[in-house]
């Protein structure tokens, strides 16, 4: 907060979802003026400057569903725990009225005809979608290009911000960090939820199976997806888990709720009657097992995890905090990660252990990924396209420009070949896949017995470990070295890599520190038994709670276009409605020597009254704010709301216009009562 005589300002960088709903409920600052904020920050440094381009759509409806959140807080009617709280979702989430093509140029005239049902729970308690997040092609690797690109870290541009071979929720990472919106809703299926959180000093939840429906999210693997929210803390996250770990009636689209191989408990007997319930300031007695092989203490393994001397200070760091609230921690050595990863000759996978069978693994990138992909289509009913079997396999995951190795994820997927499947005829339903029961049940039992049961033997209440080893250099597309470092065990996935998804095992991860020699930021991973997740997020808290870790980034400091200047509050303001039908902005953009000077002229009409009101009047009734790419508009006569300014071309853009933000407020009521958002195009 920065005040300079009697006018407070409160910047939205690093702001926390409670401090807004004060703020909010307050009346201090409205929700429209959270959504500009945002906006102004993703103008000026996602879309132009340093163009991190993690959030390439945004939503045309914000503004006017932040306008009715401030409606309905002003006559006492809040629906929902997070009223007027702007978030975003990665593109792969269905949101009713945008694309849906989660990031794939194959699919990028898919509509979504409905929300996703986190999508639809979130909106349901007030919350606001802000946009969509960047993501590679079908999230079928890490950070690739996609449909829109790929997204640059904002701590460093070095470095990537999520790993190379599996970070697909890249996008949210970057613009969860950078303050583009309060939260973001991630994805994951190998370890593209916890990368970004890694790389970005942020909290990232990942559920025990069927806890948080992923209904309305496109497909990848549908035994490991799950939905992953990103915060900047632990009290952010307990926040959106109140609204999102609900139980979701509708099952179809959302593999493990609607498999009938394995019961899964209900979500109403796992959940507290709230999340921010489970916070604890101390883990006495608590006991926490280390595999030596994530710290480089590993011998026996042809391809162990690197982990770089700085995340080994951080470690010990991290290690003494837990230690300084009573935990016990102990090196161990569990089978389960060198057995899933056939890592050593005495190593035995799912299959050889009978686990799963061969037809099931074949089946899982195979004919289950068809039938998901082509359900997805099917359900979503976009005429445009509603079966997988009409999509062009060629276009899903194109090759990555001018880059030194063919990414993994281009051949993770036969796209071609799933759409031939869905022609040739599927099966009616997944349990009719060759091994579907016994190798889903095989699934459980191997976390039960590999995994759980070795905890009880060693009387462990939780896992926990560095989250990666080391972070990808920026420029592995055009030189090797930084490739072959990028595809390095501890670097290309997040530590625990796909067995953590495969077998259903929830996770939180959180801010450890930065690197000292990076100054890139990484985290801890606490993992636990299925279903303890609510014990789960007490250690976490309480170690966040202690250590306090997040770095925020340095490319994306506070800009004044990111502060809300508030409102004082005062019972003899006029209660006269004064509500604009639509704000008239009128823009012009002349080229100078430095860039293009902007005009902008702003007027309105009053609701239910005929007559235009004078930019005159416009300007002695409202407090009008423009802003051109994040950039405050100089206002020269207070009398007329034409603004202007200069965009520089030195500035880097993404985009060929210039983002304008128009705000308008009547001072005498507080009251927001108009906003407009146009591009000008150069």
């Amino acid at each position: 907060m920065s005040q300079t005589g009697t006018i407070v300002a409160l910047d939205v960088a690093e702001l926390s979802i409670s401090q807004m709903l004060t703020a909010l409920d307050s009346g201090q600052l409205t929700s429209v003026d959270l959504v500009c904020a945002y906006l102004n920050r993703i103008a000026y440094y996602d879309r132009s400057g340093i163009c991190l381009n993690s959030v390439p759509l945004t939503n045309s409806e914000a503004l006017d569903e932040a306008r009715a959140s401030d409606a309905r807080r002003r006559s006492g009617e809040v629906i929902g725990q997070l009223e007027g709280v702007p978030f975003t979702v990665k593109d792969s989430y269905m949101v009713k009225g945008m694309p849906v093509a989660a990031g794939s140029p194959a699919l990028s005239k898919v509509i979504a005809t409905e929300d996703a049902a986190t999508v639809a729970q979130l909106r349901a308690a007030g919350a606001i979608l802000l946009g969509k997040t960047n993501m590679p092609p079908m999230a079928a690797g890490g950070v690739q290009p996609g449909l829109y690109g790929y997204t640059h870290s904002p701590y460093s541009p070095e470095y990537l911000t999520a790993a190379y071979g599996s970070g697909s929720s890249y996008g949210s990472g970057t613009a969860t960090s950078a303050s583009f919106a309060a939260f973001g809703m991630a994805e994951e299926t190998l370890s593209s939820g916890r990368s970004p959180a890694s790389n970005n000093a942020l909290v990232a939840y990942t559920p025990s199976r069927g806890l948080i429906s992923i209904r309305g999210n496109w497909p990848l693997r549908p035994t490991c997806d799950v939905v992953v929210p990103h915060t900047r803390t632990m009290e952010d996250l307990l926040l959106v888990l109140d609204v999102i770990v609900i139980k979701d009636p509708a099952v179809r689209g959302d593999f493990w709720r609607s498999q009938e191989s394995v019961k899964l408990p209900d979500v109403e007997d796992i959940r507290p009657s709230s999340f921010l319930e489970v916070g604890s300031d101390r883990l006495a007695g608590v006991r926490f097992g280390v595999p030596r092989l994530y710290l480089g203490q590993d011998s026996g393994s042809h391809d162990p995890p690197v982990i770089r001397d700085s995340v080994k200070v951080l470690w010990q760091q991290a290690v003494d905090d837990l230690t300084a609230l009573g935990a016990e921690v102990v090196s161990i050595d569990p089978s389960i990660v060198s057995d899933y990863e056939e890592d050593r000759p005495a190593a035995r996978g799912l299959q050889a252990k009978g686990y799963v069978t061969a037809e099931w693994q074949r089946a899982e990138s195979g004919v289950l990924a068809a039938m998901a992909l082509d359900e997805f289509l099917h359900d979503n009913d976009d005429p445009a396209l509603n079966t997988w079997a009409e999509v062009d396999g060629t276009l899903v995951f194109p090759n990555a420009p001018d880059h030194t190795y063919t990414t993994k994820g281009r051949h993770a997927y036969d796209w071609q070949r799933l759409a031939e499947m869905v022609k040739d005829g599927l099966p009616q339903s997944y349990q009719k896949i060759p091994g579907a029961d016994q190798s889903l049940q095989g699934l459980e039992q191997a976390r039960k017995v590999e995994f759980e049961d070795q905890m009880a033997e060693l009387d462990l209440d939780g896992i926990i470990f560095p989250a990666h080893g080391d972070v990808a250099r920026a420029d592995l597309f055009d030189r090797a070295e930084s490739m072959e470092h990028a595809h390095q065990n501890g670097v290309v996935y997040a530590n625990g890599n796909r067995m953590i998804r495969h077998l259903g095992v929830p996770t939180v991860t959180v801010p450890m520190g930065w690197m000292s020699d990076t100054k890139m930021p990484v985290g801890i991973t606490f993992a636990a038994r299925a279903y303890s997740d609510v014990e789960l997020l007490r250690f976490a808290a309480a170690y966040e709670k202690r250590a306090h870790r997040r770095v925020a980034p340095y490319r994306t400091p506070s800009l004044p276009s990111g502060q809300v200047r508030l409102r004082q509050q005062d019972s003899a303001l006029s209660q006269r409605e004064v509500v604009l039908e639509r704000l008239q902005v009128s823009a012009e953009a002349s080229s100078v020597a430095s860039g293009w000077r902007l005009t902008v002229a702003v007027e309105g009409i009053i609701m239910g009254d005929a007559t235009s009101l004078s930019p005159e009047q416009v300007g002695q009734e409202f407090d009008i704010r423009v802003w051109a790419d994040g950039m405050i508009l100089q206002q020269t006569d207070a009398q007329a709301p034409t603004f202007f300014g200069t965009v520089f071309a030195s500035r880097k853009r993404l985009d060929s216009g210039i983002h304008l933000v128009v705000r308008a407020c009547h001072w005498p009521t507080g009251e927001v009562i108009g906003q407009h958002t146009l591009q000008a195009v150069l």
